[in-house]
């Protein structure tokens, strides 16, 4: 008798920005999840946030023309069953979806999945709290501001008294590069933060680096893996959406052209940068080394990173010898392990 197959909810779509980088995500996930252990049931969060379930054939054809959709999966009784699974996959960028939202909502619904958990996802999804832990932990992070206002005389005012030019401008809580401007001077200023702020109501103004771009892929709960690191180099003035997602110009050096020693060193701070955090699961570390100091710094830590075949995250795990359906199914067994080690606590239940 062969052992019955886990079923795996794959939670996808959305309604960040990053909707299609979602799709795409997940294609690749359901193609390499392992068949014959797994069961998928493809669960499609539409952009106007209503869940429905996606017949596989649908799925393989990107046909996602309406069907029954319900509100938040708790609230319709009636359909739970459908949507039920012995362990949920958030394939979900972006706010919605890594910054612990639908972790929460599976907590509260007492059940497993994959990833960082609700407290780390939001951590890792605010830039600015992020940062503010990276240099606790004693960490390097490059200079930066936040505002919570778009008041520009007050944030023009306030850079020029503590930033020097070029300056990246970033929604604190978005990914994929979206809402991310490059300003060279004054000029451009207003233009970047009213993008900015589309995204998010705390905006983060950082000084641009003369940098090279690492990545590190870390896996794990309380024992972790961390991959050799990646390099890119962009084609554009950095790694934008366009290139990440349309163009696809940009170089890639998998391991990066680094010495021994300074391959150890990023291969540390990955690893603290992920515990600082409070980080389960998985996750995919941004690092820039400054060309002309050698110094480390931790840019920003993706939980949900980019996951097709051509994404940072699974290739960097090749050159361990992982393969991307070897790392599907790791993942899910941290998600289980996870959830089995933070249901053992015990309750106290008298006032």
């Amino acid at each position: 008798m062969k052992n019955k197959k886990i079923t795996v909810g794959i939670l996808f779509g959305g309604q960040s920005a990053e909707h299609d980088v979602s799709l795409n995500s997940t294609h690749a996930l359901y193609t390499h999840l392992d068949k014959e252990k797994f069961s998928p049931i493809l669960i499609y969060i539409d952009r106007g946030g209503l869940w429905r379930i996606m017949a596989e054939d649908a799925f393989l054809k990107k046909d996602f023309s309406p069907t029954p959709g319900y509100s938040f999966l708790p609230w319709q009784m009636d359909i739970v069953k459908r949507f039920d699974a012995d362990i949920y996959f958030p394939m979900l960028h972006g706010p919605n979806g890594e910054d612990g939202r639908i972790q929460a909502l599976l907590e509260l619904a007492g059940k497993p999945y994959v990833g960082a958990n609700s407290f780390a996802s939001g951590l890792a999804m605010d830039k600015v709290a992020s940062k503010l832990l990276f240099k606790n932990a004693g960490l390097n992070v490059g200079a930066f501001l936040f505002f919570e206002t778009n008041d520009y005389p007050q944030i023009r005012e306030t850079i020029a008294g503590k930033l020097t030019y070029p300056l990246f401008i970033k929604p604190s809580a978005m990914g994929s590069s979206v809402g991310i401007s490059k300003v060279s001077r004054e000029e451009q200023l207003k233009a970047a933060l009213d993008l900015a702020f589309r995204y998010d109501r705390k905006v983060l103004v950082e000084k641009a680096l003369d940098m090279r771009e690492i990545e590190v892929s870390v896996m794990g709960n309380d024992g972790i893996k961390i991959s050799r690191p990646g390099e890119l180099v962009p084609h554009n003035e950095f790694y934008d959406y366009k290139d990440k997602y349309i163009d696809g110009k940009t170089t890639f050096y998998l391991p990066a052209h680094l010495d021994a020693e300074t391959e150890e060193k990023v291969r540390q701070a990955a690893g603290k940068a992920y515990k600082a955090l409070f980080l389960n699961g998985m996750a995919r570390v941004d690092i820039f080394i400054e060309k002309q100091t050698g110094i480390i710094y931790i840019n920003e830590i993706n939980t949900i990173p980019g996951f097709t075949e051509i994404s940072m995250f699974p290739k960097l795990w090749t050159l361990e010898g992982i393969s991307f359906t070897q790392l599907v199914t790791g993942l899910i067994d941290y998600g289980f392990a996870y959830y089995r080690e933070t249901n053992n606590f015990s309750v106290d239940l008298q006032g």
